[in-house]
């Protein structure tokens, strides 16, 4: 089990089934993710489940699953996983744009039902 402690607003934990694989097989996998930096704790749940916690700004769930490919490591190809895993990179992604992203709110002057004067379309 590799463990790292950072904080950071984009963190998040995953858990990932797995088809089953041999221990050495598995411990080169823990030994490639704990190797990466904004990943901060791998391990194994049994021989079934990846339990992975990362920075989201800085790698996503993508490139998670191509390193996972890159150990020899698979996952199930049920409809359930692959919208799972869909949804994961799209969380992944939505955080890294959040984190890139300059400035605030896309208006600098929201509405306001106490001041008419405030209209976010009046400049």
């Amino acid at each position: 089990m590799a463990v790292r402690s950072f904080s950071s607003a984009c963190e998040v934990k995953r858990s990932i089934p797995l088809l089953p694989a041999s221990a050495p097989l598995m411990e080169s996998a823990v030994a490639r993710l704990g190797a990466v930096e904004p990943i901060s704790a791998v391990r194994f749940k049994g021989n079934a489940h990846l339990h992975l916690r990362y920075d989201a700004s800085c790698v996503g769930f993508g490139e998670i699953e191509r390193l996972l490919d890159e150990a020899g490591l698979a996952r199930p190809s049920n409809a359930w996983w692959r919208f799972k895993s869909a949804w994961y990179r799209f969380l992944d992604s939505n955080a890294r744009r959040h984190a890139l992203a300059r400035g605030g709110a896309c208006c600098n002057r929201p509405p306001s039902a106490w001041q008419p004067d405030r209209d976010a379309g009046n400049e």
